[in-house]
């Protein structure tokens, strides 16, 4: 009995008994799964990838009970049981009696429409959802399987060994869906980056940072209902896909969120991760992972072309994707090659009115060029002894805001910055920099360390603004930025001189394009290339 006809029958409602009327079948390029509104039912495909082997019944079985094992560790009310399929007198049942032909996993079924990734696309998720994933990540690595066997995959030789399968298993990709241009700077970085840093790995093992991870930490396998999260769908057929270093994982749902248009969100949860975890380290590695997980995505993908059962426009959308992919896994790739060329240090300092955005540019650049996240705010509340989320609603030019003490703010975060960029580290400066001579001040002290210097200006529409700023006003919050002080900013923003090297970002476009072609700018504009 080939297993194609057991898929002709997962369509028929009376294979799930008399209670089911319809049945929707989704696929990804290693499983089919049946959804009948009760109950899901998973079944793998008969395939044999290399670093995936389901080609045969007792593999298939063996696979779906660790898969029921391993995802009840994050999401045991979903997974129930493995149960066979079997043909009788032409007959095939689940859970029947008969020759068995195939297994599937059976679970709880969720609707479909509480998917993270269709959440992110409505914009419905947000930092509480992010928030409860990063409390519930780092139990789950705290508590979760670490042993000498497991450090083993942490290791310079055993991350080679995946990489190295990558680029041979692309190779058939090369002018397809990877150019060979990006191909080939994937390739030679990745391996400079693990014979360079091999001290990186090393020292991620000694901090006990590698363990049984999930493994395919991505939103389409996570579901938010009431801000009840679910994280299921773990890499059960390999572990040298699962036993990892936590930043691969974290490095994977952070480079989705970059992949769905939501670098912003990206950059939050890794700054909540952090801390909440006290894991610092995975800056060091975080670029060198996100490049590796979207190279992997773009693989795997990919893979699905040569699946006849995806129609000529599915395979278009697959194609594409698969391209974003790869380019994505450039950009990082281009990020963790800085390290390796030991470029000079950069000054970034955010600019713009109250409300456009700024302290949202600013993490995420200094996630992604592991850069010192210095803030006006911060500074301010900290110089007064106290408590940053304490509101001084002044009236603008007065009290914690006046003159005279916004320089002197100013002043201490240039000092902070001079010392860092002097032993070669990035800085961004997040404040309103409205005044031409504080940005010179910023654009000497770059100089004076033979740093890069950067503004980013952010701007945003006004009926944006002000929205933020009303909902901003009543949460806890470190900024007092509010809208008649947005207002009073507008009419004293001082304009930049001619040579004043800005990018504007407008934080209201969300497409992906646009985001990547930002981030593309402010890289060429410190490099060149």
């Amino acid at each position: 009995m080939k297993q194609s006809l057991t898929f002709e029958n997962l369509k028929n409602p009376t294979l799930y008994g008399p209670d089911v009327k319809s049945v929707n079948i989704l696929q990804t390029h290693i499983s089919y799964i049946a959804l009948t509104g009760l109950y899901a039912y998973k079944i793998k495909k008969p395939v044999n990838f290399g670093f995936l082997d389901f080609s045969t019944l007792e593999k298939r079985k063996y696979f779906c009970e660790e898969e029921l094992k391993l995802n009840r560790r994050l999401c045991p009310e979903i997974y129930l049981k493995v149960v066979p399929i079997s043909i009788k007198n032409n007959e095939i049942k689940i859970n029947g009696d008969g020759q068995i032909i195939e297994y599937a996993l059976k679970m709880n079924e969720f609707s479909q429409k509480n998917i993270m990734t269709r959440l992110l696309e409505q914009g419905k998720i947000d930092e509480i959802d992010m928030d409860n994933i990063c409390n519930i990540l780092v139990d789950f690595y705290k508590y979760g399987e670490h042993s000498k066997e497991i450090d083993k995959y942490g290791t310079v030789d055993f991350v080679k060994k995946n990489t190295d399968e990558n680029f041979e298993q692309t190779k058939s990709m090369i002018n397809f869906t990877i150019t060979k241009e990006i191909f080939d700077f994937i390739k030679a970085k990745t391996n400079e980056f693990l014979d360079k840093y091999k001290e990186y790995f090393e020292d991620r093992i000694r901090k006990n940072c590698i363990c049984d991870c999930h493994g395919d930490l991505h939103s389409g396998n996570i579901v938010v209902k009431d801000r009840k999260i679910c994280i299921f769908d773990c890499i059960e057929f390999n572990k040298r896909f699962r036993y990892s270093d936590i930043t691969s994982d974290i490095g994977f749902l952070a480079m989705d969120l970059d992949y769905i248009g939501k670098p912003f969100l990206s950059s939050y949860f890794i700054y909540k991760y952090i801390e909440k975890s006290k894991d610092i380290g995975i800056l060091d590695m975080l670029n060198f992972y996100k490049c590796y997980r979207a190279y992997v995505r773009g693989k795997v993908i990919g893979f699905r072309l040569d699946d006849p059962s995806f129609d000529k426009n599915d395979k278009k959308k697959i194609k594409e994707s698969a391209e974003k992919y790869f380019e994505l896994a450039y950009y990082y790739a281009k990020l963790f090659s800085l390290c390796l060329r030991k470029t000079k240090p950069t000054l970034f300092i955010t600019c713009g009115l109250t409300g456009t955005g700024k302290t949202t540019v600013a993490k995420k650049i200094s996630i992604d060029y592991n850069a010192y996240f210095i803030s006006t705010d911060s500074v301010r509340k900290e110089l007064e002894g106290i408590d940053k989320f304490e509101k001084h609603h002044d009236a603008y030019n007065t009290g914690l805001y006046s003159p005279e003490k916004m320089l002197f703010t100013y002043k201490k975060i240039l000092e902070k910055a001079d010392s860092l960029l002097g032993k070669g580290k990035n800085v961004i400066l997040d404040g309103t920099f409205k005044s031409k001579n504080i940005r010179e001040m910023a654009k000497d002290i770059a100089k004076k360390n033979n740093a890069n210097f950067l503004i980013l200006f952010c701007s945003c529409p006004e009926m944006i603004v002000k929205k933020y700023l009303e909902k901003r006003v009543k949460k806890k919050s470190i900024s007092d930025g509010r809208w008649e002080i947005y207002l009073k900013q507008k009419d004293s923003f001082e304009s930049f001189y001619n040579d004043e090297k800005i990018i504007e970002i407008d934080v209201s476009k969300n497409s992906y394009e646009y985001q990547i072609d930002i981030f593309k700018k402010i890289y060429k504009s410190i490099n060149g290339v």
